[in-house]
């Protein structure tokens, strides 16, 4: 059941503090109109990577306060999606949880809705979704599209802000964030691994994305990232929308595989469980590659 991790009490002490909130992020938020028209003229889909997305002292601090322990935290671990997620902030490090209501914030709000041209962009108060991700050792994403409609507000998703969080990471162990076209047919563009690096991209019915090769990074290494989404009221007319992530397989080898396409349809209306890993893919373990 989804609770709410942005308390409004909280959120109105941080907007208090204005424009000042803009100090803990980088100098972008002072080129929003050229940076409108870059992510405005972007292929595949509207997107923008931001580099020192957060200033220098802030960025290292959330490095420092990123949890070791991941005992706690939702593991997703089947043949489309190897990944951990955590979205409980109020037991995170005051500076990690933080950066939550700085992005919820009406001054950061206001930047978005100016880079992006969606007017009524706001905050998702639930952070469905959001929170720190962590891939380990064989994470992966498979390519996919994003739920459309929350499951408790009915607003829409609308963008995606990626902070990546991990420092010195290689290439060659992959990770790169995708983005494909909109048949999902091919990779157009891929955003390296880089520490305090951000991208930030519109959710449609064509914003394919995700990270479909095995991580293959040290054990003990991890691919670490903040996310946060912003809704908006329902765009359209359509009378059904996704409630949950629409994933493909892309892999030539695979993309036809009836069992793994199974999987995908079944997890457009629920997550996966071992009982559906077991009847259609057996086999599977996540060092697969």
């Amino acid at each position: 059941m989804s609770t709410i991790k942005i308390n409004q009490d909280n959120l109105e002490t941080i907007n208090l503090f204005g424009n000042k909130i803009l100090d803990y992020f980088g100098n972008w938020t002072k080129n929003i109109d050229i940076l409108s028209d870059q992510f405005t003229n972007a292929k595949p889909f509207e997107h923008i990577v931001i580099d020192n997305f957060l200033n220098d002292t802030y960025a290292d601090k959330l490095f420092n306060n990123f949890p070791e322990n991941y005992d706690n935290w939702y593991k997703y671990e089947n043949p489309i999606e190897v990944k951990y997620t955590y979205d409980n902030i109020e037991e995170l490090e005051e500076s990690m949880n933080k950066y939550f209501y700085y992005l919820s914030s009406q001054p950061m709000i206001d930047i978005f809705r100016k880079l992006t041209n969606i007017e009524d962009l706001t905050f998702d108060e639930y952070l469905h979704g959001a929170g720190l991700h962590c891939h380990p050792r064989y994470g992966r994403l498979s390519i996919h599209l994003d739920y459309e409609k929350h499951p408790v507000t009915n607003k829409e998703r609308r963008l995606n802000i990626i902070l990546f969080l991990s420092k010195n990471w290689n290439s060659e162990w992959n990770g790169q964030n995708e983005l494909w076209n909109k048949e999902a047919s091919n990779c157009v563009v891929k955003t390296e691994i880089k520490f305090n690096r951000a991208i930030v991209f519109k959710t449609n019915d064509i914003s394919w994305h995700g990270l479909p090769k095995p991580i293959i990074c040290p054990e003990n290494e991890y691919r670490k990232s903040l996310a946060f989404y912003y809704v908006s009221p329902l765009q359209s007319m359509k009378t059904i929308y996704r409630n949950k992530a629409k994933y493909v397989p892309t892999d030539e080898k695979n993309k036809n595989d009836i069992n793994l396409n199974k999987l995908c349809e079944i997890r457009e209306n629920r997550r996966l469980t071992i009982d559906d890993i077991n009847i259609y893919c057996p086999s599977w373990t996540k060092n697969n590659i």
